[in-house]
């Protein structure tokens, strides 16, 4: 839903904007902005689409861009779909973690798993689920990375909170 409107705001942008800005915030959220978000930030660079610019008298003059050119420009964004928010677990058993990337895994693109900060995973890959190594009792954070084929971070979930319960599932239901 945010990307969607997100694109319709990138949409409703002057057909002269300048330069158009992408923002990808901590919590993994993006946004796009005629304004840089610090003095780093480059503007997205999105090829002219022959035609004319819609709204201008006439129709005359301009550039304007295709939601595929946005679409290319706004590629990715990762989700944790496993484990759930929240969602408690027996310590001790196989934990997988499950990602979701929007609108698709690029062939050379891959992700890395970080469980509390650390990468579970020795070297990035292309799975979009990956069994978790054994974790103690208590909370844990998810976090999956998305780097493109030069290494470089392109996206990132947003963290995911789960527990693992010292007690076996079988005894945590006996004792409620």
């Amino acid at each position: 839903m945010h990307f969607l409107i997100a694109m319709l705001m990138v949409l409703a942008l002057p057909a002269a904007a300048d330069e158009i800005y992408r923002e990808v915030r901590p919590d993994g959220s993006v946004h796009y902005t005629d304004r840089p978000a610090d003095k780093r930030a480059k503007p997205l660079r999105l090829g002219p689409v022959s035609g004319t610019t819609p709204g201008k008298p006439g129709g005359a003059g301009g550039t304007f861009y295709t939601p595929e050119m946005l679409k290319e420009a706004a590629r990715f964004a990762v989700r944790v779909e496993s484990p759930t928010p929240e969602q408690v677990h027996a310590a001790g058993r196989t934990l997988v973690a499950a990602a979701s990337v929007m609108p698709g895994l690029v062939k050379g693109f891959r992700l890395v798993y970080q469980v509390n900060g650390d990468a579970v995973n020795a070297a990035p890959v292309e799975d979009l689920s990956l069994s978790l190594p054994p974790l103690p009792a208590g909370s844990h954070e998810l976090i999956i990375v998305l780097l493109n084929p030069q290494g470089q971070e392109v996206a990132r979930s947003p963290p995911t909170r789960f527990r693992l319960s010292a007690l076996p599932e079988s005894r945590r239901g006996a004792q409620k």
